[in-house]
């Protein structure tokens, strides 16, 4: 290999590993102080970037560099998703949907498992839940196709209940999953020989949530909703 191309291949290798060095960094310190509380110099100081510019060559703005961050691992989390879906028997009832429940929670359980780099990214989803909107609506929508066709065939099981209170609970589910799993990362539970049955149980409260009957109370207040809307 002739000298010029060996040094191309060596500056290509670099500025690979220097994005996914910023990437990392980035994920950490956003889980830690959030989406606008780490600096972009904190962050090219944890990914051992001597260039300050750095961030802005590769990503342009912080915007483009959290997207980076849920790109970075949703390309892998949702082909799984999809898999998993794949193989979900339209059974009816409460068995398809924890089945279909699964392939929300479990994909994105995997990556609590530890890794070398630590784990921070689902800490890092639930930041961003807080601070902006849903995640499933920061996150680059050709990733998140699994979690949505998951929520359709959830919709279709949960015909017993009004449209607002099937949107409640699938708002409050997604909430569920990924600020349990943070908690569970948080504690470094990927490590734990309890990990598959929190995970099992949380996919089980989730299902419970999203499949029960409305109770009288919460009748009363769709009751109570309706006749609020006919007067104004």
């Amino acid at each position: 290999m002739a000298g010029k191309e060996r040094a191309q291949l060596t500056r290509q290798s670099e500025t690979r590993n220097g994005r996914t060095a910023i990437i990392e960094a980035a994920e950490a310190l956003f889980a830690e102080y959030g989406l606008h509380g780490a600096s972009f110099r904190q962050i090219s100081e944890a990914a051992k970037q001597k260039n300050a510019s750095a961030i802005q060559y590769h990503f342009g703005s912080r915007d483009q560099l959290v997207e980076a961050v849920f790109e970075n691992r949703m390309r892998n989390v949702n082909p799984k998703r999809l898999a998993l879906l794949d193989a979900v028997q339209p059974t009816g009832g409460t068995e398809e949907a924890r089945a279909l429940v699964s392939t929300w929670v479990w994909p994105l359980a995997e990556e609590l498992r530890p890794r070398e780099e630590g784990n921070h990214y689902v800490q890092f989803m639930a930041r961003a839940t807080r601070e902006k909107q849903l995640v499933i609506q920061l996150a680059p929508a050709g990733l998140m196709t699994g979690w949505f066709l998951a929520a359709d065939r959830l919709k279709q099981l949960m015909t017993h209940l009004p449209e607002q209170v099937i949107r409640t609970r699938l708002l409050a589910a997604s909430d569920q999953c990924v600020n349990c799993l943070a908690a569970f990362e948080a504690e470094q539970a990927g490590a734990s020989p309890d990990f598959e049955l929190q995970v099992e149980t949380l996919i089980d409260m989730i299902t419970a949530g999203l499949m029960t009957p409305m109770s009288e109370a919460s009748e009363r207040a769709m009751k109570k909703r309706g006749e609020r809307r006919k007067q104004s």
